[in-house]
């Protein structure tokens, strides 16, 4: 007599090999035809990219897209287009992709009158340069100028424009011209205007103002000093017909007014 129990559990393992034979052929089936499909697609990626590799070493990358003009934008007064092109093109060496542009732009920047620049590549073969100009505010010793953020430089020809004068001590230009903007404020409702100031070696300040008066404020509490000279001379001095030579708020208790000869 046959035993079904065992007879069932032997087929139930025939199915488990049979299903899992086809899902191996399945699969096997499977990988030759993505194998089919992407080798070919496969070999020629790869055959495409050594051509790029071999390609790439042979080229020169000064000779692929040589730079051939240089194009200067901005607005100037005291510098020239020309003068900045003439400066840029003896650096500009390169093709397009690997031209030094911080090479350009340290021959620049070393220009007196050059305040900061800008440097992009336009497609194909040229530079353009975005010059922005020093704005002068003031001047300072001999032969320096102030420019608005408070830079000191040498201009190189003299300026012919008319701007406040400070003198002092060697690197006290950016206080100076702190104090001046602030001094000026001070000054705005007296109708004076500082053409000359000047911080001598012991610390002590004097204005001079357009009209040519000079006010001597000293070392100490000067703007104390100031904002008391500006009252004195509102309520009293401003009405004044003669014409004052100086005024010395260096006084404890008061000033002394010097007047010019009639």
């Amino acid at each position: 007599m046959v035993n079904k129990s065992y007879v069932r559990k032997g087929q139930a393992v025939r199915g488990k090999k049979i299903k899992k034979r086809k899902i191996e052929k399945f699969f096997n089936r499977a990988t030759d035809i993505f194998t089919y499909i992407w080798k070919p697609k496969l070999i020629s990626v790869v055959f495409v990219l050594a051509i790029l590799l071999v390609t790439y070493n042979k080229i020169n990358l000064n000779e692929a897209l040589p730079i051939q003009s240089v194009k200067i934008e901005g607005e100037f007064e005291f510098l020239e287009k020309e003068q900045l092109r003439e400066q840029a093109i003896p650096v500009v060496k390169g093709g397009f992709f690997n031209v030094n542009l911080p090479s350009v732009r340290n021959a620049l920047t070393g220009l007196p009158w050059v305040e900061d620049i800008s440097i992009r590549r336009q497609w194909p073969d040229q530079l353009l340069i975005r010059v922005i100009e020093k704005t002068p505010v003031v001047y300072w010793g001999e032969k320096g100028v102030l420019s608005s953020r408070g830079e000191l430089f040498m201009p190189g020809k003299k300026l012919t424009i008319k701007l406040p004068h400070l003198s002092g001590p060697q690197g006290q230009h950016k206080i100076m011209l702190k104090e001046l903007a602030r001094m000026q404020a001070w000054l705005l409702e007296t109708g004076l205007r500082i053409q000359n100031m000047q911080l001598n070696e012991r610390r002590s300040w004097t204005l001079t103002m357009l009209s040519g008066m000079e006010l001597r404020l000293g070392r100490e509490q000067v703007h104390e000093r100031l904002n008391r000279f500006v009252s004195v001379y509102k309520d009293a001095l401003q009405i004044e017909k003669r014409e004052i030579k100086h005024i010395d708020m260096r006084y404890t208790n008061g000033f002394a007014v010097a007047w010019k000869e009639a």
